[in-house]
């Protein structure tokens, strides 16, 4: 459980930065990377608060997962995004996404 919140902050905070590094449209980078920031947010207090109980907890878990879905969806609504800026933040939204519905569906079965 803590791995899988661990790979959740680790893949926000390299989506956050992937449309910086391949140089793609100022609101592709600006959207993804202030969401990559609040997904980060969530991601970690995720995992601080399940290192704190031993439990998951859900409302952080869940919009974790929401941003996972976001970034799987987001660069089909913006134009000329190029190949490399789409496939990573889809990538990082499918790893994002998978984990976090892992920690969720953890939570709501354990309580």
């Amino acid at each position: 459980m803590l791995a899988s919140t661990a790979v959740c902050l680790v893949a926000c905070a390299g989506v956050a930065v992937l449309p910086l590094l391949l140089g793609t449209s100022n609101a592709f980078a600006g959207s993804i990377s202030s969401s990559g920031l609040l997904g980060v947010v969530f991601a970690a207090r995720s995992l601080q608060l399940l290192r704190a109980t031993g439990t998951p907890s859900l409302p952080p878990a869940v919009l974790t997962t929401i941003f996972g879905g976001w970034f799987m969806l987001a660069p089909l609504l913006y134009s000329d995004v190029g190949f490399l800026p789409t496939a990573g933040t889809q990538l990082g939204g499918t790893v994002i996404a998978t984990f976090g519905l892992y920690v969720t569906v953890a939570g709501v079965t354990r309580e």
